[in-house]
C-alpha cells in the first residue's frame, strides 16, 4: 500500500484541541509515508494551530462563517469548491478524524481510494462510503489513540508514539520578547494560568476569582505568574492586568503555546492552549468539571487532572486542591532537571 500512497489528506475542522489530539497520527502516517504529501483540512479559524506540525505540506482551509450561515448558496458553493479541490490534489488517502455524513459523501464522490474514517457511533450508511472505519465508543481510552487505532486498523506499521508540538522560531522569539517586555526572568520559576476555554463553555471554567487567589498564593511564594487568554478575554482580564502580566490581546495561539514552554508549568482547564502546551513538553495542571479526563485530558497523563471531590461540577474544585496540585507538577519539572 505504501507505494502507491504519494498525496494524503487529514481531516478534522477544528476545534483547536481537536486538532492537537490528531497530531501523533500525523507523526505516524509521516513514519509510514516519508516520501507522500501531506495536507490537512480545517476551518479558517483553526487553522492556526498547525504551525505546530512540523513540516505538513499543506493546508486546506473552510470558511467558518460560510459553514456557519444559512445560505444554500454559500454553503453550496464552498461544498463545490472543495469537491473540486480534493479532485484536483489526487489523493489516494484521506483520513477522516471527524466522520461527518457530509465528509463521507464528497470523499466517496471524490473518487479516493482508501477512506478511513472515525465515526462516533455506529451508522451503516455512512459507514459504507469509507472502505475502514473505527467506532469511537470507548470512553476510556484517549481520543489520540483512537486516532492510532485508525491507522493500525488502515494496516499501518507502529512506531512509537510521538506527541511533539513544535514552535516556529519566530514566534518562540516572541515569547521571549513579551516575557522580557513583562519584567520577568527565564531563570526563574513562572506559572502560566489559562483561566478560559476556547469553546467559553460555562461547565468547563474554573471561576477567575480562584486562578487569582492562586496567582497571589504563588506569588507570595517567590513564583512569577502569567496569565493567557485570546484577544476576546482582554477585557476580562483587564483589572488582573494591573498586577500580573497577561498576554491576552498580545501573544497569538501559538505565541501563547512559547509562552507556556518559557514557563514552568501551565494551570487551565479543558482547552487547546492546554494540550498545546503538554505537546510541546510543559508540565500541566489541568482543573476539569464535565470532562472525560480518560478521553480528552491530559494525554498519558490522567493523574494531572484535578477533579471534584464529588460530582462533576467544576465549581468544586477548591484553591487547595489546586494548590497540591500545581506542588506536585513543580517538584516534577525539578526533579527532572537534576536527573
Amino acid at each position: 500500500m505504501q507505494d502507491d500512497i504519494e498525496n494524503i489528506l487529514i481531516i478534522r475542522r477544528g476545534a483547536i484541541g481537536d486538532i492537537i489530539f490528531t497530531l501523533p497520527a500525523y507523526y505516524m502516517l509521516r513514519a509510514n509515508f516519508p516520501n507522500s504529501k501531506i495536507s490537512f483540512l480545517a476551518k479558517d479559524i483553526y487553522a492556526r494551530a498547525l504551525k505546530g506540525f512540523p513540516d505538513l505540506d499543506e493546508v486546506l482551509v473552510i470558511n467558518n462563517k460560510d459553514l456557519s450561515s444559512k445560505s444554500i448558496l454559500k454553503i453550496g458553493k464552498m461544498s463545490t469548491d472543495l469537491f473540486q479541490t480534493i479532485r484536483n490534489n489526487n489523493y489516494q488517502l484521506v483520513v477522516d478524524f471527524a466522520g461527518h455524513g457530509e465528509h463521507a459523501i464528497l470523499l466517496w464522490l471524490s473518487g479516493i481510494k482508501h477512506r478511513w474514517g472515525l465515526i462516533k457511533s455506529r451508522k451503516p450508511i455512512r459507514e459504507w462510503f469509507y472502505t475502514k472505519t473505527l467506532i469511537r465508543h470507548l470512553n476510556n481510552v484517549h481520543l489520540i489513540d483512537q486516532h492510532l487505532k485508525l491507522l493500525e486498523k488502515g494496516g499501518l506499521k507502529l512506531f512509537p508514539v510521538k506527541n511533539q508540538y513544535v514552535i516556529p522560531k519566530e514566534n518562540l522569539e516572541k515569547a521571549k520578547v513579551l516575557f522580557n517586555n513583562w519584567g520577568l526572568s527565564l531563570q526563574k520559576p513562572t506559572i502560566f494560568m489559562q483561566p478560559f476555554t476556547g469553546n467559553g463553555h460555562p461547565g468547563k471554567i474554573w471561576p477567575l476569582d480562584r486562578y487569582v487567589t492562586l496567582a497571589e498564593y504563588w506569588e507570595k511564594q517567590g513564583l512569577q505568574v502569567l496569565f493567557g487568554g485570546g484577544p476576546s478575554e482582554r477585557k476580562k482580564l483587564n483589572d488582573i492586568a494591573t498586577r500580573f502580566p497577561v498576554a491576552a490581546g498580545q501573544a497569538d495561539l501559538i505565541t501563547s503555546v512559547g509562552l507556556t514552554t518559557l514557563s514552568s508549568i501551565v494551570v487551565g482547564g479543558d482547552t487547546g492552549l492546554m494540550h498545546a502546551a503538554l505537546a510541546a513538553g510543559t508540565r500541566t495542571v489541568m482543573v476539569v468539571g464535565p470532562t472525560n479526563h480518560m478521553l480528552i485530558g491530559p494525554y498519558k497523563h490522567p493523574e494531572w487532572a484535578v477533579r471534584p471531590p464529588q460530582g462533576n461540577m467544576i465549581e468544586n474544585v477548591s484553591v487547595e486542591q489546586v494548590i497540591e496540585a500545581s506542588k506536585i507538577a513543580l517538584n516534577d519539572v525539578y526533579s527532572n532537571k537534576k536527573e
